[in-house]
């Protein structure tokens, strides 16, 4: 029997057709997510390059900004040395008056570029100087006045104020300084008040260096507001300090010690009173309780009072000699007894010798001409022939030894931390001017630092 064939239909999907929504649509497909890939691919790109780009110009705004940052470092630190000295130095910057003005103030600018009205800090009405280097001290011609010339700073200079301490927070209750204008009045940019010095104007605390204020004439010089205006391409940055003059130790007498002081002879004088003639008299000789003075024949003693004195006035000769080495330019390491000059009359230095280091047995024995600061720390022993001008601080024991022709002259003061013994002619003159040109040479101590922006 014939069977009939069965057929059963494949309904075929359309997909394979190659019609809408077959195999055929994949290159479409691939076109897109080719396109989709180079627009992520772009994107990325840009985003890099946006971001290298962000990061180099925030380098560059850094760079800058640092550069600006280390001029205003490099111009406060010119005007702390052209502080140094007095108006007789080349290069000096600071108030050239005999007593300190007011409304002095001074600039040292790199460039014509940066005058003094463009500095944030300016005061139209003070006497806003450009000191000229080996020139006029006084000079208000804006010209480039700096020791640099291959960066970009505008520095001012000026004395602190009652003003500026009451901006930093002085008030009666919470004190920066001590008050001693017999005022206690709130200041303004109108009325800045007294001139702020810093040196031993506390009479509760006599040695101990403050800043204060004072009715009258003070042997100590102001504190200094220094303000650097450094730039560097599109960058600016402020640096701001306070400094000031070590104001060296307190002088009670021409001859200070901690121990006994012993004299020998008459043809020795002790003078308290000020050869300089502006600081008030004092006594010829001042220890330290119970230490005591014993002369011995008749040596001359004057001052206010003319005889020797003995009180509770405790001077670390230790931490000042510690202190003022630090500006030391000449350092002794053996005797000198040649009668050599050190320094002269128009250049004060300051001198500093450690007697164990080299060992000098028995400690340093002079014989010299000096100007300025003389630090010792152990003996010092001065022979006939010896002359100074200036201030000499010993840590240890200090024996003078002149005689006849040769005798010892020292106009200034001495202070001894331990015995004093004083043998043969000598005249010694306690003298305030040259005791502040010996000081002067000292760099100036910061206070305060701030960076303004």
């Amino acid at each position: 029997m014939m069977h009939a064939k069965r057929y059963t239909k494949v309904s075929i999907p359309p997909f394979a057709k190659g019609g809408r929504g077959g195999f055929s649509d994949e290159k479409g497909m691939v076109l897109v997510v080719g396109l989709l890939l180079i627009v992520v691919l772009s994107l990325l790109g840009t985003t890099a390059v946006m971001t290298s780009t962000t990061d180099m110009k925030i380098s560059a705004n850094y760079k800058t900004s640092n550069q600006a940052f280390y001029a205003a470092e490099a111009g406060v630190e010119e005007a702390r040395e052209r502080l140094r000295g007095s108006d007789a130095d080349a290069n000096y910057a600071g108030d050239p008056a005999a007593s300190p003005s007011l409304n002095w103030s001074a600039y040292i600018l790199t460039a014509t570029s940066l005058p003094p009205s463009s500095h944030p800090s300016h005061i139209s009405s003070y006497q806003n100087y450009i000191p000229i280097i080996a020139g006029s001290h006084t000079n208000t011609t804006v010209t480039a006045n700096s020791l640099q010339t291959n960066i970009s700073y505008l520095v001012q200079i000026r004395h602190k104020r009652e003003y500026e301490a009451e901006r930093a927070g002085h008030t009666t209750g919470s004190t920066h300084y001590f008050d001693g204008d017999g005022s206690t009045a709130t200041h303004t940019t109108a009325s800045r008040g007294n001139i702020i010095y810093y040196g031993y104007g506390n009479p509760a605390t006599p040695t101990t260096a403050v800043q204060f204020t004072t009715g009258g004439a003070t042997a100590h010089q102001p504190v200094e507001i220094i303000t650097a205006y450094g730039r560097s391409g599109n960058s600016s940055k402020i640096v701001e300090i306070e400094v000031v003059r070590n104001p060296g130790p307190v002088i009670t007498a021409a001859v200070y010690a901690k121990g006994d002081v012993t004299g020998n002879g008459g043809s020795m004088i002790v003078d308290g009173n000020d050869n300089c003639g502006g600081a008030p008299v004092l006594p010829p000789v001042y220890t330290l309780n119970p230490s005591v003075t014993n002369l011995n024949g008749t040596p001359t003693m004057l001052g206010n009072p003319p005889s020797p004195q003995a009180g509770p006035k405790n001077i670390d000769i230790n931490a000042y000699v510690n202190d003022l080495k630090a500006s030391a330019t000449v350092t002794i390491t053996a005797d000198d007894t040649s009668g050599a000059n050190y320094g002269s009359s128009s250049n004060f230095v300051t001198y500093y010798s450690d007697t164990a280091n080299p060992n000098n047995v028995g400690g340093l024995k002079l014989k010299v001409t000096g100007y300025g600061t003389l630090l010792v720390t152990g003996d010092l022993t001065l022979v006939g022939g010896f002359n100074w001008n200036g201030l000499i601080l010993v840590t240890g024991t200090l024996t003078l030894s002149g005689g006849g022709p040769n005798s010892i002259n020292i106009r200034g003061a001495v202070l001894a931390n331990q015995t004093v013994d004083i043998n043969g002619g000598l005249n010694i003159k306690y003298d305030s001017c040259m005791i502040k040109k010996a000081l002067e040479d000292g760099s100036l101590q910061i206070v305060t630092w701030r960076e303004v922006y």
